[in-house]
Formats: structure tokens, sequence, C-alpha cells
């Protein structure tokens, strides 16, 4: 049995148990879209095709995928179940939200919610849509969002993180009120904000560097629509002060919790350069993209839960440094697939998440 055929099989009778949809054929679909996409580490539709051991032509296997990303597949009908299952997963812990947007496929964007474990973002909900960086509306964000809202664990204590795109008062509005998250949100330092009769841009009040300066209770923007709390954040590392919006009243945690937002960026990373190569994806219509992250987010889920787990059976040392961990979870599990195949090992697709402190008490 080939490489391939290994994975390929695996893969497609693990998908096979976890999820049901209208037609076996597209849960067949997907398992080959995901050992494609592991394979050849590669999200375009003729580079997965390609890995794919039937005795089908390649063409064929391409044109079958191209229909799975065609037809009317409800993205969250079948991605929920798995981003409510990580939630679970991660709810004895403040689960920490952090919203970002990339450039994918052609000439589309996504605008992504994850949320933050072990340094690496685990994709929760996800909008697809044409256009450009920074140029997605507040009713965006909202709708993303409420996508998240419903599966959180009830009681769970949830931190929203976001940089200066997400600070608008109808997104920030939405959050107070239907909801008890706190937020960190990155604003510009031209926003006007109002204390009494003062009414003045952030970057008017005085700040050193290397310190932090707080603004509590403070009217946001020129219309004061929303009350909150400022903070304006000059580490001795940056060249220029930070300025950030939140209803949290201590000015450090906010500074530790934005600190923590650029995590974010090694999803993308890994759905990228490091990894998938999303963006190099053909496909043009946000519809299909956003199925085509179905079975690249499953990928990834798979890899960054096979890395905790290389971790936790004490088997970093054979595909990375003997004295230390150098390499990303996403990388680990990448490796250890390879490492698995080249030595004849049995491995088992992980589309189930467990952090790393429930494998090594299960262990």
């Amino acid at each position: 049995m080939t490489d391939r055929d290994k994975v390929y099989t695996k893969v497609k009778k693990t998908i096979k148990q976890m999820m049901k949809l209208d037609h076996q054929g597209q849960v067949v679909t997907l398992a080959m879209m995901i050992s494609g996409i592991v394979m050849s580490r590669n999200a375009q539709l003729s580079a997965m095709s390609s890995e794919i051991p039937t005795e089908t032509k390649e063409k064929s296997i391409e044109m079958r995928m191209r229909r799975w990303v065609k037809d009317d597949i409800d993205v969250e009908a079948v991605y929920m179940p798995f981003a409510r299952q990580i939630l679970e997963a991660l709810s004895h812990l403040p689960l920490i939200l952090v919203m970002d947007g990339s450039q994918a496929g052609r000439g589309c964007m996504v605008l992504m919610v994850g949320v933050l474990y072990r340094k690496r973002a685990l994709p929760i909900a996800w909008l697809v849509y044409k256009g450009k960086k920074g140029h997605a509306s507040a009713e965006r964000h909202i709708q993303a969002l409420k996508k998240v809202h419903p599966i959180l664990p009830e009681e769970s204590q949830v931190v929203l993180l976001g940089d200066a795109e997400y600070d608008t008062t109808e997104m920030i509005t939405w959050v107070e009120k239907n909801t008890a998250w706190q937020y960190v949100l990155r604003t510009s330092p031209q926003i006007y904000v109002q204390t009494g009769e003062n009414n003045q841009p952030i970057r008017d009040y005085p700040l050193e560097k290397g310190k932090v300066f707080c603004l509590k209770n403070v009217g946001f923007t020129q219309t004061r629509t929303v009350t909150l709390n400022v903070i304006s954040w000059w580490a001795s590392r940056y060249e220029e002060p930070i300025f950030l919006v939140t209803n949290i009243d201590n000015p450090y945690d906010v500074c530790r919790y934005y600190r923590r937002r650029f995590r974010i960026e090694t999803f993308f990373s890994d759905q990228k350069s490091r990894g998938f190569y999303i963006h190099k994806s053909h496909l043009a219509d946000p519809a299909r993209l956003s199925r085509l992250l179905i079975a690249a987010c499953l990928a990834y889920i798979w890899m960054l839960t096979q890395g905790l787990r290389v971790i936790a059976e004490g088997n970093s040392s054979l595909i990375d440094r003997t004295d230390r961990i150098d390499k990303s979870l996403f990388r680990l599990g990448l490796d250890w697939i390879k490492y698995a195949l080249k030595q004849r090992l049995d491995f088992q697709p992980l589309f189930i998440f467990q952090p790393l402190e429930i494998l090594i008490h299960v262990r």
C-alpha cells in the first residue's frame, strides 16, 4: 500500500464515521480533498487531485472536487460541529477569540474568527467575500461574530481581540448589547474621545515611551456613541505607541491580551506560505472558496492535534531538536505524518481536537 493509499484510506474511514452529508459521495470527496491537501501541501484542486490513489484520471478527480465546492453545501452545517467541539475542549480556559482577514483565492478576502491555543489560532467561523484587506464593513464583522456566539459554551469567559479594522462603534455596540464578552481592539490615534467637556484625539493625551496611559469611561468618537476605556501603550520595543479600546479595567491585562492578537497571523501563514498555499487557489467565487476552507481547516485541525500528540507522547525529538522544541504545532504535525509514513508507523487522522493537558492525562 502506497503512502497515498494509507492517508486517503484512513481519512475516508474517519470522516465517514464522523459526518453525514446529503450524499455519501460528498463525504468521500471531502476525504479526498483533506488527503490531497495534506499530501500535496497545496490547496489548489489540481495539486490535491494528483495525490488521490484511484484508477480514475486525475482530471476527473479534480472535476469531482470542483463540483463539490460548486454544490450547494452548507458550510456551517458541515463545519460547526467541529468548531463547537474545539470550544468545548477549551472551555476550562478563557476563550480568546481573534478576528482578522487575509487574501485568498483570486480577489477574495477571508474574515476569520479563531480561538487561541498555544501560539496558534484554531478556526471557528469565517466569511469569504470579494474585496481587499481593510475593506470589510461592520455588518460583516457582526455577521462573523453571530456565527460564533451560539456555539460558545455557557459560562465561558470570552475575550475578543482585533486590530484597528474592527473598532467600529456598530460592532462594539453589538458586543455590548448581545454578549458578556470582554474585548480589546486597536484603534486609530486620530479617533476622538470625550472626557467631561474635552473632546480631542487620543494621540493628544500625554504619553512617555515605556509607559501605559489609561482613560476610563470615556466617550468613543465625537458622537459619544459608546462609553469604554482607552489605553495608550508605548512599549519600549515599539517605535510608536499603540492605542486600544476595551471594557477591561486593568490596563496591563489589556496589553497582555493584545500581545496575543498576532497569533492569528500564524493561522494564515500556515494556510498559505508555510503550509497549504490557499492564497494560490484559483477559485474566484467566495462561496466556492468558503467550501474549500472546510477541507483546509479540517486538515489544519488534524495537523495541530497531531503536533500536540507528538509532544504528549514524547516523540518530538524524532522530528525536531533533542534539547528543545523549535517547530510549531502545525509543523510537528505535518512532519510526523511524513515520518510515520517513512518509518511505516501507524497513525490516525485526528479531527477531534484535544488540548495538551488532556492528551497527557489520557496517556
